[in-house]
């Protein structure tokens, strides 16, 4: 059928022989130098479109799938430059077929017939391909690429082209990683020659230029590239002087950049340089922003709040939330976080007190008088607020999933006592719209702190009122409440909450 003139019966011949080739018994009669110099033969036909491009599929299926084929192929003279003459079809999807066919027998290709004309035109090939930009020929020309460069030689041609550069202008284009390039990039630089090359020219610049960039997928996607690099030590090196961390610890403070920036940071805390020198920015005052602004609620791939987890979970980070050494200041009760629009967000607060104390005159929660404490300045202090002096049931709600990850750890309930934080949580059991669950879990943990158990009952009058609530739902949640405290009373006959 092969052999057919026919081209309904090549076309069905072609496609039938991966199935065919999967039965090991059929395989050894089918696999032979004849059939799959027909296939070859259909591949360069161009007169019936369709039946190249099956045909092309199906060498290129054979080749990665079954070894015998890619040793018939090596046995032609001319194999290479079959492929070459392949690479340049105008079909993208011959194209990557092709692509295919030559990153599966790349390591069985013997290597005197690599010369090194051979070499140089497959990569100015590959290289052409790459600055294709398309999203089916660019991700399959860099898989080659990486493939063949994992030998020596076509690794020195392939830098000696430019390939690096290539691979890093493909970010000017490709906002959402799909070209392959950041992928390629970070492959290469598992090679000693690759890292050499980027610490030494501006390479690193431009990527830290990305990272800053307006567009959040092409700036995440730098960032992303730049975390990778800094696992090798010269690189990171390079990264850091050249302002790679600053650019990342600055784009915490972009709305749409900082749950990313965020995430790598991270990443970059696990060497001792770049932790050093991301301590000693202003990483303290710009990750509590994010927690003001409620930037964990969001999700980037990975869970906002699984972020902030890890956050409190780092021995480094945990501590300048609780006592930041970069210390922001408070006006009324209000964050005054620096940074350009400060004047703004300060003036925008500003009116909205007026509003609220002139013309709402909204009545005072019993959380709003004057004798309660300062608000802490720190994490504490702001998911105080967040609970105390809002009507949104959505912030009471941030702050409630915050407060359930930090009260995990021992140094926060620490500072938990004499912040103010008991009483408004209390308040939250008479919130319909909020997650008793959540709430019962923050106070058993904060429940294991004795001086914490203790600002519980000096908060007997909210106990009292919801005791006595006309409401069936407060006074189910109290009881819930109390059960799920009951627990430490057992282990202290005079425990207050048992009182």
């Amino acid at each position: 059928m092969l052999k057919d003139e026919d081209p309904t019966h090549q076309g069905r011949a072609c496609a039938a022989l991966p199935a065919l080739c999967g039965i090991k018994s059929l395989r050894k009669k089918l696999l032979k130098d004849d059939l799959i110099d027909r296939v070859l033969e259909l591949c360069r036909t161009a007169d019936n479109r369709e039946v190249q491009l099956i045909a092309m599929k199906t060498l290129s299926y054979l080749v990665q799938h079954f070894g015998e084929t890619s040793r018939i192929l090596l046995r032609r003279p001319d194999f290479i430059k079959e492929i070459l003459v392949m690479l340049k079809d105008k079909s993208a999807a011959v194209v990557v077929a092709a692509l295919k066919v030559l990153t599966a027998v790349n390591k069985n290709i013997p290597k005197y017939t690599l010369t090194e004309n051979i070499r140089v035109e497959i990569v100015k090939r590959l290289k052409r391909l790459t600055k294709r930009r398309d999203f089916f020929v660019t991700p399959a020309s860099v898989a080659a690429l990486c493939e063949i460069c994992q030998d020596d030689k076509f690794r020195k041609v392939a830098i000696e082209s430019g390939i690096l550069v290539t691979l890093i202008d493909l970010f000017e284009f490709d906002k959402r990683g799909l070209s392959g390039g950041p992928r390629g990039l970070t492959k290469l630089a598992e090679f000693g020659d690759v890292r050499s090359e980027l610490a030494r020219g501006l390479l690193i610049d431009r990527l830290i230029a990305f990272s800053r960039d307006k567009a959040v997928e092409k700036s995440n996607e730098a960032t992303d590239e730049l975390t990778k690099l800094s696992k090798h030590a010269e690189l990171r090196k390079k990264i850091i002087d050249k302002g790679g961390l600053d650019s990342i610890v600055n784009n915490l403070t972009k709305r749409d950049h900082a749950l990313f920036a965020a995430d790598a940071l991270l990443n970059l805390m696990k060497y001792d340089d770049a932790r050093e020198w991301i301590l000693n920015t202003e990483v303290d005052l710009h990750l509590l922003r994010m927690i003001n602004e409620r930037i964990f609620d969001g999700t980037i791939g990975r869970e906002g709040m699984d972020i902030l987890e890890e956050i409190f979970q780092n021995e480094h980070l945990r501590p300048i939330m609780l006592q930041p050494d970069n210390e922001p200041s408070l006006c009324n009760g209000s964050w005054n976080f620096d940074g350009k629009n400060a004047p703004k967000r300060l003036f925008k607060k500003a009116t909205n007190y007026v509003l609220d104390k002139t013309i709402r005159r909204l009545v005072r929660k019993p959380t709003e008088y004057s004798d309660k404490p300062e608000y802490p300045r720190n994490v504490i202090g702001i998911l105080r607020k967040m609970l105390e002096t809002t009507q949104l049931d959505s912030v009471q709600k941030s702050a409630i999933n915050y407060l359930r990850i930090i009260a995990d750890y021992d140094d926060a309930r620490e500072k938990m006592i004499g912040a103010g934080i008991i009483e408004p949580l209390l308040w939250c059991l008479k919130a319909p719209g909020l997650d008793n669950q959540a709430l019962k879990d923050i106070l058993e943990k904060i429940a294991r702190h004795k001086t914490l158990r203790g600002e519980i009952t000096q908060n007997s009058k909210i106990l009292a009122e919801m005791l006595s609530s006309n409401y069936p739902v407060e006074i189910i949640r109290m009881r819930e409440t109390f059960k799920s405290l009951s627990s430490y009373s057992k282990s202290s006959p005079n425990s207050e909450i048992q009182s």
